[in-house]
Parts: C-alpha cells; sequence; structure tokens
C-alpha cells in the first residue's frame, strides 16, 4: 500500500465511481493495494445498492462513501468535492440518456475542481467520421473531457469475454446449443473484465502516462464463434454457430423478447442486454473496429493479460458442460 501515487505526491483524494458493480466492484478492491483507504473515496448511484459485507469491510478500513447519483449534477458536484481523481465509470444507459448522464458528471467534475478524470471508454471511440454505433457516446463524452481542460485518461476497452461466456453461452445452451451471430468471422481483441478494472484501478493511482488514451485488450484476436469454442476445452459442451445478417439477427432478439433498445421492456427477456447492443457489438466486429491486440495490461500490470480460457476456467460451474 503506498501514499503516493507513482512518484507523484497525492495531495487530494481518489473516487472511484461504480463500486457497487462487477467492474468498478474489482477496481475498489484493486487501488486498496495501491492507495491508503483514507484517500479514497468509493461512490455510487445509492450506498443501499453495494453489498453489506463489502461496505462495512471498506468502511472499516477508512474508506469514505458518497452517493454520486449520475442524473443530478447537484449531487454529483458535492460527491466530487475535494476529489483530485476521479475513475469515470460509463453507465448501463444507451443514448441521450447516457449522454445527458456524462455530460453531468464531466461538468460536475470540472465544477468540483477536479484535476484528472479517468474514463472508462470503449474501443471505437478513436474514430471521429462513421463512430461506431456502439462508441458513439464514449466519443461524446470524450471529447467532453478534452474540452473540460482537466488532465485524462480514456481506457478504450475492448469488448468482454465475460459477457459472451455469462450471458449468451448459458442462453445458447437453453435454445438446443446454437447461436445466432452478426459477426461473420470476424476478430477481436477481447478482454477480461478483471483485466479491465485492473487497469483502472492503476490508472486512478496515478499509473500511467497522463493525458493518453489506452486500448484495454486481451492478448488475442479471437472471433466470438472462438470464445465459444474454447468452452469445448474446459467443460466438453459444444456450439454450432450461426451466421446471420443483422435483420436476422434482430428479428432472433425479437423472438425470445429481448427488447430492442435499454428502454423496452424487459419482463420476459433472458438477459439484460438489449437488441441494439448484440446488433451493435456483431457489427463491429464484423467491420474491423475491435481488430485490436495492445500491451496495456502488461505496461500498467506488469502481466500479460488473462486469456479466454483463464477466464472460461473462472466461470466453469455456470458454463454449460457436455
Amino acid at each position: 500500500m503506498i501514499n503516493n501515487f507513482f512518484g507523484g505526491v497525492l495531495m487530494g483524494k481518489i473516487l472511484m465511481t461504480g463500486v457497487d458493480g462487477h467492474v468498478g466492484g474489482i477496481a475498489a478492491e484493486e487501488v486498496l493495494k495501491y492507495v491508503a483507504p483514507e484517500k479514497l473515496i468509493f461512490s455510487a448511484p445509492s450506498l443501499a445498492w453495494i453489498k453489506k459485507p463489502k461496505f462495512e469491510r471498506w468502511e472499516k478500513l477508512g474508506v469514505e462513501f458518497r452517493e454520486a447519483p449520475y442524473d443530478d449534477e447537484t449531487k454529483l458536484e458535492k460527491a466530487f468535492a475535494g476529489v483530485d481523481r476521479l475513475f469515470m465509470l460509463s453507465t448501463m444507459a444507451i443514448g441521450e440518456k447516457r449522454r445527458e448522464q456524462h455530460f453531468n458528471a464531466v461538468q460536475a467534475a470540472k465544477n468540483a475542481g477536479v484535476k484528472h478524470i479517468i474514463y472508462s471508454s470503449f474501443k471505437g471511440a478513436e474514430i471521429a467520421e462513421n463512430t461506431p454505433e456502439i462508441a458513439i457516446d464514449h466519443r461524446y463524452t470524450e471529447q467532453l473531457i478534452l474540452k473540460s481542460g482537466m488532465d485524462y485518461n480514456f481506457m478504450r476497452n475492448c469488448l468482454y469475454y465475460d459477457n459472451l461466456l455469462t450471458l449468451f453461452v448459458p442462453l445458447a445452451a437453453k435454445l438446443g446449443n446454437v447461436w445466432h451471430a452478426n459477426s461473420l468471422g470476424g476478430k477481436a481483441g477481447f478482454v477480461a473484465r478483471e483485466d479491465v478494472a485492473k487497469v483502472a484501478a492503476a490508472l486512478a493511482a496515478g499509473k500511467g502516462q497522463k493525458n493518453h488514451a489506452y486500448f484495454v485488450t486481451g492478448p488475442d484476436l479471437l472471433s466470438d464463434e472462438d470464445v465459444f469454442n474454447s468452452c469445448e476445452t474446459v467443460t466438453g459442451w459444444k456450439c454450432k454457430f450461426d451466421y446471420v445478417s443483422d435483420e436476422e439477427l434482430y428479428a432472433f432478439c425479437d423472438s425470445i423478447n429481448i427488447p430492442r433498445t435499454m428502454t423496452g421492456d424487459f419482463s420476459k427477456s433472458p438477459v439484460r442486454i438489449c437488441g441494439d447492443d448484440i446488433v451493435d457489438n456483431g457489427r463491429s466486429i464484423r467491420l474491423g473496429y475491435f481488430n485490436v491486440v495492445s500491451d496495456t495490461v502488461k505496461e500498467l500490470l506488469g502481466r500479460e493479460p488473462l486469456s479466454v480460457y483463464d477466464v472460461v476456467k473462472q466461470y466453469k460451474d455456470i458454463l454449460p458442460h457436455g
């Protein structure tokens, strides 16, 4: 544990948003390895969303807690008061709603005197013309931060292995061991959610270059079919891939009650992800937007990124078996 961040003197505090969630929760645990608890603030839209055992353990260590709802700029500005460095996790909304929330967060950070934002962005946000639909909100947010005058790091994350393995593999098993995809064999630098979270913690604690964007990827270029097939090595489960058009994939999602947008009705949906996301992800893979492998994880964490087999082994107890 250190009180300085990697060569600099930590005068103010570091605030980690979204500690109630997967990435934010892992990032919170990891940043405690770098920074003394009394220099840390953990936040969530509501503190009631943080699991009680975690909350109590972090509180006992001396971590401060603040509510930071992205829908309320006034509350955000209060939450960000006295903060030097802010890890800003993107919200689950898509489109205008998310852009409004991110505008609130960036404006509140600027007004509160935050000096440095680490933003969890997405691969494709660097593309100025014909930005991939899935990255439009992230490009908008990056531009807000650039115009704010605050120092920054952008984490342009690739797609997570975890989402395929925990959401779509079990669903495919229930649907006759068949999955429909519009990626058409395109490849991406899929990354472990754990690695993304740990990179976030390292950057929040001051590692890395100021005012630099990092592509956060795994070690290999893989198709989504490759990710599915990796299960066979560990669990023996096999899946047939059916490559379809964008329109056919929308029709498939409609047929199993996956709403097209995040504002749709999820009451009968088997997964908490919308059709637009599923189709846009596959289209972006097909068009090569995620066709990159970086050394970010090795540079910032001092080890190779987790492979697809590493992640499959983590989830083997919940994955289908052959």
